[in-house]
């Protein structure tokens, strides 16, 4: 919990009744954050925010500044702040004087412009409960008190209940946010276990929409997809693994046979062509196997890295016609750490990689030269 401002003011407030304030005007920041997800309005949640700070306010104290940021609250307190996403919404008229980051970089300053900092509710500061204690620390080593606006505060002191009241909030908001995560992760592998694509679909095949198979969501116009084979591309993905297979080519090689002929192999890109790294993305595609594979990409700390290739899920079925021949067939009915030993028609078991199909950034197969 923060320690008492230096500048000597009086206050005792609980939510939605101030008491009177000090007899000299408080500058106050604002901080806010709301999350990426899809269906979240950013512009509204932070409107929300900012007018209960307002209204919480004590007699006397006033905003100075308003900072906020667009990303999840798990974030780590030295990587907020790093996105764009705030550009759309400052243009449209949003106040910002900045992130996160740039909070913490005026409390740290000489002189700063704000004397406490509020936000509506304590998980807005963030949603992990290292970070969050964190935030308050850096805050109460510059004599800057940290309040929500749900919950009394006290200037002059740490009321005991306070604290209890915000470090239960803060756990509770950890507790949400991992939660949350666990069950879409494994809702996310059920989409890909019923054969559903995730994401744009690859070079050589084409979304086919289907309408959502809950009555409510497919009256709202909403759909999910399955690839099937692109009939101008999915010819061009044959020959890529022809030339890489058969003859043995490297991507650099394949790239400017593709090249050489743009009207019968149309690149991905018409104004950057075929390229050697682009080539080496679609060959170590495993969904060009017919397979859905998920997983193949984690999310740390707000970046995305790969993940081994063990810890791939791959339907144990075909879900998509292969775009490659050659493609290795039905992988082994071997369940990852963590999945059910046993499968079933209504919810088949997540499988890892079949043997020999293991990409190696430059194609499929154990009969896979090097690179030229």
């Amino acid at each position: 919990m923060a320690t008492p401002a230096q500048t000597p003011m009086t206050l005792v407030a609980g939510h939605g009744a101030p008491a009177a304030g000090p007899a000299e005007p408080v500058p106050v920041a604002f901080v806010g954050r709301t999350s990426t997800l899809a269906l979240q309005d950013p512009r509204a949640s932070l409107n929300r925010q900012l007018r209960a700070a307002r209204q919480w306010l004590p007699p006397g104290w006033f905003i100075a500044a308003v900072y906020w940021d667009i990303e999840s609250g798990g974030i780590d307190l030295e990587a907020r702040s790093q996105g764009d996403a705030y550009l759309e919404f400052t243009d449209a008229g949003l106040p910002r004087d900045g992130g996160m980051a740039d909070l913490l970089r005026e409390a740290a300053s000489p002189a700063p412009k704000f004397a406490a900092v509020v936000c509506e509710d304590i998980e807005r500061s963030g949603r992990d409960m290292f970070n969050a204690l964190k935030l308050e620390k850096e805050l109460s080593r510059q004599g800057i008190p940290l309040f929500a606006t749900d919950e009394p505060a006290d200037i002059e002191g740490v009321n005991a209940t306070t604290v209890l009241v915000r470090r239960v909030k803060q756990g509770v908001a950890e507790w949400y946010r991992v939660q949350l995560k666990e069950k879409i992760w494994k809702g996310l592998i059920e989409h890909c276990m019923d054969g559903w694509n995730i994401g744009t679909p690859a070079y050589g095949y084409l979304a086919e929409r289907i309408a959502h198979p809950v009555p409510f969501k497919a009256a709202q116009g909403r759909t999910k997809s399955r690839l099937v084979l692109d009939p101008v591309h999915a010819p061009v993905i044959v020959q890529m693994y022809t030339w890489r297979t058969v003859d043995k080519l490297g991507c650099p090689a394949i790239a400017a046979r593709l090249n050489a002929d743009p009207a019968a192999y149309p690149p991905p890109n018409p104004g950057t062509g075929w390229t050697a790294q682009n080539v080496r993305v679609i060959l170590a595609n495993p969904k060009y196997t017919g397979h859905m594979v998920y997983g193949r990409h984690r999310t740390r700390n707000g970046r995305r890295t790969p993940a081994p290739p063990d810890q791939w899920l791959w339907t144990p079925n075909l879900s998509t016609p292969p775009s490659w021949t050659g493609a290795p067939g039905k992988p082994p009915r071997t369940s990852p750490p963590g999945m059910a030993p046993a499968a079933t028609e209504t919810s088949p078991t997540p499988t890892r990689p079949p043997a020999g199909s293991t990409p190696t950034g430059h194609g499929y197969g154990a009969g896979t030269a090097a690179a030229a």
